[in-house]
Formats: structure tokens, C-alpha cells, sequence
């Protein structure tokens, strides 16, 4: 099992990081970082870069203001 946002996703050998975001229904933007592991991982990269089993990834909005 992996988890996307505290979703609990099944894993599978080949798994890229849109990969878990589509399976957990998730969807991203340019308003949202990609953290894996700990890692921000790139928009560009996210359907090249596989997870593993355990890996937890999380979504977070990107704040602006002044």
C-alpha cells in the first residue's frame, strides 16, 4: 500500500507518482506541490518517477499573498 493524501492506495510494480494520483482521483495544477517522501518531485516528472511500497505522498496548495 502506498498513501495519497492519507488514502490508502494498492501498489503495484511500475507505479509512477500520476500513476497513485490518478488512482487516489487526485488532480494537480500549477497551485499544487507534489511531495513524495519528503521530496517535492517536479510536475514534468511526475509520470517518470515510480514509488515504491510505503511511500506516502502528499498535495499541497501553493500560498500566495502579501
Amino acid at each position: 500500500m502506498i498513501t495519497v493524501n492519507e488514502q490508502r492506495i494498492v501498489f503495484y510494480d511500475g507505479m509512477t507518482v500520476a500513476d497513485a494520483l490518478k488512482a487516489a482521483g487526485e488532480l494537480t495544477d500549477a497551485w499544487v506541490l507534489v511531495v513524495l517522501d519528503g521530496k517535492v518531485i517536479p510536475r514534468n516528472k511526475l509520470d517518470i518517477v515510480f514509488v515504491a511500497e510505503g511511500t506516502h505522498i502528499k498535495l499541497l496548495p501553493v500560498l500566495t499573498g502579501g
